[in-house]
């Protein structure tokens, strides 16, 4: 055991022994000399030999994992002998030795391959010194791709424009150098200041924050820098979107109204070109009456305006904005001044409500013009014909400046009114303004008298028509009449008589009164005074009427026969309300001369003739308008009067001999025969043959008319033979021969005239003159023979009398007393 541990021992200490003896031989440097080289350049490896060359025995130089030297050199026999290894390496290199420095002393790569990188030792053996090792690291230099920007995105920029860019935005520009061994330097440059600086690495980033418009257009370099290489360049330019700097707006001025004016727009500094945009008032306007021109930086907008006259006082902006900064615009604005004629308007500003525009009150009207430069001369007009109103205080009309002043309104202050305004561009007249005056009620046909008609113990009616304002402004109507009897004094003076309420009827603005008139009174019947009242007042003057005594009616005129109707036309009522009476007298022939003395000459009308009864049928009527289909076949005189309470017409329309005539003896259906024969004249006395002709023409006509008698005649006789109707009213005859009427004779002028037209079933009415007896014309009326009853069922006098007709041959003559 213990021999063990001696040999342990031993061994332990020839270790010892021989490290201590292998670390005096041979020194290693422990230090790495780093050498870069570029790819096909030359480098130097080198091998400091510490010591003279006498003192140096070899130098071997290896790399790293290789057993042999790649190159030796021999110190030993003289001058030194060099030897590299066979191949393409050693054919690139050389050792280089300065005797006179044996520090320097280094092995030569030419043409630097990639290969050739690696860690070479160089050692060193001395004649009395221990072997010396040197460890050198050659790094052949990659050189990095070429250099790559970026923006902030992380979006790599192509092209040499780095943008573009908003003014004031941060910026951050990114510089990539991919690869290269070793690790390159990345620096950015604008002109020769550097901005940034990244040492061996391969990117290089740089900050721009809050971007200027003075970096638009600056050009920046990226630099790319590996050793012993050349630097590798990227340029770019930066490109910025600015906004403009200021907007001005000219063309200001005054303006007439209806003219065109140009507006210029200008602004500088926005890229790209702004938008500009026109406002007037905030309401945008239309693009296509503006023109755009842009001078690099400068930017106009020209605005062709067609001013108004609303336009006036309006403000004219014109604003500039860039679409890259929509929260930054610019404006610039100026005020239209427009020239232009007064526009006129008429108000009411006293009372303020036009329904408190009563009389006694006063009203103010103000005239106010819309005007450029302002009016200063008005006018004021009334009426629909625009009458000029002067300043009249006395009058109640006063003019102040623009305000017109109505003192003491009245109704005839109720009309149109107008204004005219002036300056220096025209005038103009304004729209109408109507005066409503709530007034008291006025006669509607003023301050004219009406005449009434009466009679004294009758009735008079009266109607009164007022003009007042509608009830919904001046409230309901209100009436009331009095009556005053005494001559000559009117109802508004003295006492009047109060007609009751009961006799008095309205109907909007009319009031109709019925009073009874006194009996005993004188020419004079007094006067009827109608009064009216509303919520404005009562009547300041009534309306009067006064009461004369009435005439006696004038007769019907213009009579005619149409369809078995006789038509006339009223004349005159004398003042009163008129009715008509129609009488017929039958016609009868003329009796024998024995006879003609039994005939009483005078009946209860007045009316005298031979060969005329008494009324056989009698109806009254309220308009001039008779049927005569009641009428029996025969000849017939028609007398029509006109009635009043005062009396009847002095004298009646008249047709004589109208003869009716049964339908088989009437001409063609439908004919119409309207005969109004000419007054008489003299017979020529110059052509003898004319008058020849003329009395044979009326010898004709007479011979037909006799004929047509005796037909006529003939069948009367007949039908008086067959009995009468029950049903039927009787005809009330007299046995009277001739009849006279009161009053004077028929006039020249009154030619009565008898129309017939169609038929009616079996009857047909035809009618034409038979002849003209003291100057009054005849007519003979055809019609079917039948009983009929006197419709006048008033006269007490009405029965039924049977008489035997006179005959009489002749001429049948009508005279009148007078």
């Amino acid at each position: 055991m213990m021999a063990r541990d001696i040999n342990f021992c031993v061994m332990v200490m020839v270790i010892v022994i021989q490290t201590l003896i292998d670390t005096s031989l041979e020194i290693i440097d422990s230090h790495v000399i780093q050498v870069w080289s570029a790819p096909g350049g030359m480098t130097r490896l080198p091998c400091d030999l510490a010591a003279p060359v006498s003192e140096v025995a070899l130098m071997f130089w290896f790399k790293e994992g290789d057993r042999m030297p790649i190159y030796t050199v021999d110190f030993r026999n003289g001058a030194p002998t060099h030897w590299a290894v066979a191949g393409e390496f050693g054919a690139r290199t050389h050792f280089v030795l300065n005797e006179s420095d044996p520090s320097s002393a280094h092995l030569v790569v030419e043409k630097v391959a990639r290969q050739d990188e690696g860690v070479y030792r160089c050692r060193i053996d001395y004649v009395d010194a221990p072997t010396r090792n040197y460890r050198v690291n050659l790094t052949v230099i990659v050189p990095p791709e070429p250099p790559r920007i970026y923006d902030y995105e992380g979006t790599e920029i192509l092209g040499n424009i780095a943008g573009p860019f908003r003014e004031g935005q941060n910026v951050l520009l990114s510089c990539q150098a991919a690869g290269g061994k070793p690790p390159p330097d990345v620096s950015w440059y604008r002109g020769e200041e550097r901005l940034a600086f990244t040492k061996e690495g391969s990117v290089c980033q740089l900050h721009l924050p809050n971007l200027s418009r003075e970096m638009t257009g600056t050009k920046l370099q990226c630099r790319v820098e590996p050793p012993l290489l050349q630097p590798q360049t990227r340029d770019v330019t930066v490109r910025l979107y600015l906004k403009p700097q200021y907007v001005r707006v000219t063309g200001s001025g005054a303006t007439r109204a209806s003219m065109d004016k140009s507006f210029v727009c200008t602004t500088r500094g926005s890229k790209p070109a702004p938008n500009i945009e026109w406002f007037i008032n905030s309401q945008l306007v239309d693009s296509t009456l503006t023109q755009v021109d842009v001078d690099g930086e400068v930017t106009k907008s020209v605005l062709t305006w067609h001013v108004r006259r609303e336009d006036s006082g309006r403000q004219l902006s014109c604003r500039v904005s860039n679409p890259w900064f929509p929260a930054h615009t610019l404006e610039d604005s100026v005020t239209l001044d427009v020239m232009y004629p007064p526009v006129t308007q008429i108000s009411l500003v006293e009372p303020k409500e036009p329904r408190l525009l009563r009389e006694d009150e006063n009203a103010e009207l103000l005239c106010s013009a819309d005007a450029a430069p302002p009016a200063v001369n008005f006018t004021f007009y009334k009426g629909t014909e625009v009458h000029l109103i002067r300043d009249d205080p006395i009058g109640g009309m006063s003019i102040e400046g623009n305000r017109l002043v109505i003192r003491g309104l009245r109704r005839h202050h109720s009309t149109v009114y107008r204004c005219r305004a002036r300056n220096a561009e025209g005038s103009a007249l304004s729209d109408p303004l109507t005066l409503n005056v709530l007034s008291r009620p006025e006669c509607a046909s003023g301050n004219v008298i009406q005449q009434l008609a009466g009679a004294p113990g009758g009735e008079v009616r009266a109607r009164c028509s007022v003009s007042a304002p509608v009830s919904r402004d001046a409230g309901p109507l209100r009436f009331y009449w009095t009556y005053n009897g005494t001559k000559d004094v009117l109802p508004t003076q003295g006492t009047s008589e109060m007609i009751p309420a009961s006799n008095v009827t309205v109907m909007g603005t009319t009031s109709t009164v019925i009073h009874g008139l006194p009996s005993e009174t004188n020419e004079d019947l007094g006067w009827l005074a109608c009064w009216a009242s509303n919520d404005v007042g009562n009547q300041r003057e009534p309306c009067l009427f006064r009461i004369m005594p009435a005439a006696l009616p004038e007769p019907p005129n213009n009579c005619e026969i149409e369809n078995e109707l006789l038509h006339c036309e009223p004349g005159h009522d004398g003042g009163l309300p008129q009715k008509f009476l129609l009488e017929v007298l039958e016609v009868r022939h003329r009796a024998e001369p024995s006879d003609l003395n039994e005939i009483s000459t005078m009946n209860d009308q007045g009316i005298s003739a031979f060969g005329l009864t008494e009324a056989v049928y009698r109806v009254r009527n309220d308009k001039p308008q008779f049927a005569l289909d009641a009428l029996s076949p025969g000849k017939y005189t028609l007398l029509v009067y006109a009635e009043t309470p005062r009396g009847r017409s002095p004298r009646p329309a008249a047709l004589h001999s109208v003869n009716i005539r049964a339908a088989d003896d009437l001409d063609r259906p439908g004919s119409l025969q309207t005969m109004t024969p000419a007054p008489p004249q003299s017979p020529p006395v110059t052509d003898n043959s004319v008058a020849l002709l003329v009395g044979a023409a009326l010898s004709l006509i007479l011979l037909t008319i006799l004929t047509t008698l005796c037909v006529a005649m003939i069948v009367m006789c007949k039908k008086k033979s067959r009995p009468r109707d029950s049903e039927q009213n009787t005809i009330l005859r007299r046995n009277v021969g001739v009849s006279m009427y009161g009053g004077s004779s028929i006039g020249s002028n009154v030619v009565p005239t008898v129309v017939v037209r169609g038929h009616r079933g079996s009857r047909v009415l035809a009618a034409r003159w038979s002849g003209v007896l003291d100057d009054a014309p005849l007519a003979v009326l055809a019609l079917d023979t039948r009983p009929h009853a006197d419709s006048d069922s008033s006269r007490s006098e009405d029965e039924i009398q049977e008489t035997s007709l006179t005959r009489h041959m002749g001429t049948i003559e009508t005279q009148t007393d007078s």
